[in-house]
């Protein structure tokens, strides 16, 4: 798990550092600020979920909140690369889209689905015994 944490915290980097690069010669002209401001926050909200569980994804098990808060924060890359499938026809914008894909699917079903299934049966510890019932008169 440490391993997939640490190549969480290097996808978060290169979701922040890719698109950039990518769009470096006609990036610069987009002159609309408003829809630069919307792909940055994509840009921010999709390398979030990369940067929380590969910070806390020890923490995971514990607690149902941080990993509420990581499936919704893994949902907008995983959106994100569907929508870039369904929209693109670049082959270099196809692949990356596709190892983010993957690399996401990879992380929620790691981190967060074993943990959202059923616990197992536990026996009871010593305090948590019930108490015995007395019936004084049999069944039937």
């Amino acid at each position: 798990m440490i391993f997939l944490r640490l190549l969480c915290l290097m996808a978060g980097v290169v979701v922040l550092v890719a698109p950039p690069v990518m769009l470096f010669p006609t990036g610069a002209s987009m002159p609309n600020v408003f829809k630069a401001a919307a792909v940055l926050c994509g840009l921010l909200l999709a390398s979030s979920g990369f940067f929380l569980v590969g910070m806390a994804g020890h923490r995971m098990r514990r607690s149902p909140r941080l990993r509420s808060l990581a499936a919704v924060l893994l949902a907008v890359p995983f959106a994100a690369s569907v929508a870039m499938f369904w929209r693109s026809g670049s082959p270099t914008l196809l692949s990356m889209c596709s190892m983010l894909l993957c690399f996401t699917a990879l992380l929620y079903l790691s981190f967060i689905y074993p943990v959202l299934r059923a616990p197992g049966y536990r026996p009871p510890r010593g305090d948590e015994m019930p108490e015995p019932q007395l019936n004084p008169l049999p069944p039937g």
